[in-house]
């Protein structure tokens, strides 16, 4: 199989920090072990837009991931992090359809 390369540019240290803590959790070899698998999940829902998936479904790799020792409000306030950097940096990034 071909191998390629993908640059993402403006991950702030912040989102790094949030991504390495979900490969931690998700027990994956590494951020591209655990971003390759979010590709592929992401392409294969796409791929069968005919089949619609439940809000528990969606979740359900979520829950899975969670370890137990982790109470839902260290869950919950992940997600809150996680969502607050994604919206800054929405705001923070250039406007524009070919912005970088």
């Amino acid at each position: 199989m071909a191998s390629h390369t993908i640059k993402v540019t403006g991950v702030s240290e912040e989102l790094l920090q949030l991504l390495d803590r979900r490969v931690q959790v998700q027990q994956a070899a590494g951020r591209a072990e655990y971003i390759r698998e979010l590709i592929r999940r992401d392409a294969l829902a796409d791929e069968d837009q005919s089949q619609r998936r439940s809000f528990r479904d969606i979740v359900a790799p979520v829950h899975a991931a969670t370890p137990d020792e982790e109470t839902e409000e260290e869950s919950e306030a992940f997600g809150e992090d996680l969502l607050a950097t994604v919206r800054r940096e929405r705001r923070e990034r250039p406007a524009g359809p070919h912005a970088g």
